[in-house]
């Protein structure tokens, strides 16, 4: 699923008119009954459709005449003054007219009539349509139209189009005032303004259709942002071949663990196992491995006094580090021997994110496939910025650190965001009940599987965030809380499912 801003929608709403001679009075009408769809014509017979002067409002226009040619009770109100309506909206505005339906116009404040006549009529409706404002609002919401939004949003049942009045969809600040929806019907993009965390109250359900946009022309204005979908996940997932054998499926190896953290080592080394690795090897100290060699039936054991490290680390396929190992200069020592050493592809997590920092350019410089996985303390750690700031900007804190160091960032929580600072995926699943350690293991161990199976880098990344969220959804209907080895016993029969 694409993401898109406001000049998305611009430039390709002008393209298509301008350079394909499609109509916007087309999109407008396909718009409309996309939106149409959506609605319960059978639960609901009373409608208010609430409409501003823009495109979007025209939406709302033809959503009611649909409604009206269906034999259902609808009122209209228009919001803003009529010689202000865009030229589509007009044509829809008339086509009410002609069809002899009364429209309520409040051009101010001082329609008090209209005022209390929408209020009188949301009372009695069974849905709200809120159509006021599209993708192109950036000014402050003031006046009669913050006044209407007020009045919406005293109804409980609301269905917005393309984005709730009041919102700015680049960024999802809430411009003096929005509605509150408890449905959001999208038009050909996921607005980047909704994955602020600050909006989601706003959003209610999301959905996006396609209104006839030709993919070409989708693909040519295309911000190379997007939010992962099943289809990526099967397409990605690598099938086992009747004919193969272990070493198929890489030789990898998780570097993990310190006194106090052997749980860390065991997750990541058991989420590797079981996520379809042919070898994998625990790389620990001694103590470590003396307390969880006996639990990991299915992996092999090295400690780093061992010879067979060199040798290891020169046939693995993928390497995971850091899970559990201490943020200190020993951990940071191992993370540059392991860089130096290697030749495939490394995932960085925990206490190898926190050792980076003031230091990271010394080591990102050694290696060009690094993937880095942070949780947004490890992330401000890193860079420096303040939490907040990154939670408000995580899209472009990852892009931006990603493309300066040539690396992958999977900056985590929720709605994980992976990048190589040109491609970026939204990851949509997961939940509050995996808010517990180990989590963060359990990912690390599935992505250096993946890796070491043979996915790219960034592939392996966003197929491994998904499957990790979409078992936690799957067990959140039936347990309290999940835990990592919740997930780790039900990766194999996920993984099949996306085969």
């Amino acid at each position: 699923m694409r993401i898109g801003i406001s000049s998305t929608t611009k430039y390709v709403d002008s393209y298509c008119s301008e350079t394909l001679k499609i109509p916007l009075i087309v999109m407008m009408e396909n718009a409309a009954l996309k939106a149409y769809k959506h609605i319960n014509k059978k639960e609901f017979k009373n409608y208010t459709i609430v409409c501003g002067v823009g495109n979007n409002g025209g939406d709302g226009l033809a959503i009611a005449r649909h409604l009206i040619a269906q034999g259902k009770n609808v009122e209209v109100f228009l919001v803003g003054k009529i010689e202000k309506l865009s030229e589509c909206s007009k044509i829809n505005y008339q086509i009410l007219k002609n069809m002899q339906i009364d429209i309520n116009t409040i051009e101010d404040m001082n329609d008090t009539k209209d005022l209390n006549k929408l209020k009188m009529g949301i009372n009695k409706s069974d849905l709200l349509v809120d159509a006021i404002f599209g993708t192109g609002l950036k000014r402050e919401v003031s006046g009669v139209f913050k006044e209407c939004i007020k009045i919406v949003n005293e109804y409980k049942n609301i269905y917005s189009i393309d984005v709730p009045s009041g919102i700015n969809c680049d960024n999802g600040e809430v411009l003096g005032s929005c509605v509150k929806a408890n449905k959001t019907i999208c038009f050909e993009f996921y607005k980047r303004g909704f994955l602020n965390y600050e909006v989601k109250k706003y959003l209610g359900e999301v959905v996006v259709e396609n209104i006839g946009i030709p993919n070409d022309v989708l693909d040519k204005f295309d911000t190379k942002e997007y939010i992962t979908n099943k289809e990526y996940i099967k397409n990605n997932i690598l099938k086992k071949d009747m004919c193969s054998f272990k070493s198929d499926y890489g030789k990898i190896l998780i570097i993990a663990g310190s006194k106090g953290f052997y749980g860390a080592s065991y997750i990541a080394t058991q989420a590797a196992v079981k996520s379809g690795s042919g070898l994998v090897t625990l790389v620990s100290d001694n103590e470590v491995l003396d307390k969880v060699s006996i639990r990991l039936t299915e992996a092999m054991t090295c400690s780093f006094e061992d010879e067979r490290l060199e040798k290891l680390l020169n046939s693995c396929n993928a390497i995971g580090f850091g899970c559990g190992m201490g943020n200190n200069e020993s951990t940071f020592k191992k993370l540059k021997y392991i860089i130096k050493k290697s030749k495939c592809p490394i995932v960085i997590d925990a206490d190898g994110i926190n050792v980076l920092e003031n230091k990271y350019e010394e080591v990102f410089k050694l290696k060009k496939d690094i993937i880095i996985t942070p949780h947004l303390g490890e992330m401000s750690r890193l860079t420096g910025l303040d939490i907040e700031y990154i939670r408000k900007n995580r899209i472009d804190v990852a892009k931006t650190f990603a493309k300066k160091h040539n690396i992958i960032v999977l900056l985590k929580g929720y709605e994980t965001v992976i990048t190589n600072g040109v491609l970026t995926y939204i990851n949509p699943t997961g939940n509050h009940k995996m808010a517990n350690g180990g989590m963060g293991d359990t990912l690390t161990g599935i992505i250096t599987s993946f890796i070491g199976q043979g996915m790219k880098t960034i592939d392996s990344a966003i197929c491994a965030a998904y499957i990790h969220g979409f078992i936690g959804n799957e067990l959140s209907d039936k347990l309290y809380t999940i835990n990592a080895t919740d997930i780790i016993n039900s990766l194999q029969s996920c993984i099949e499912k996306f085969i």
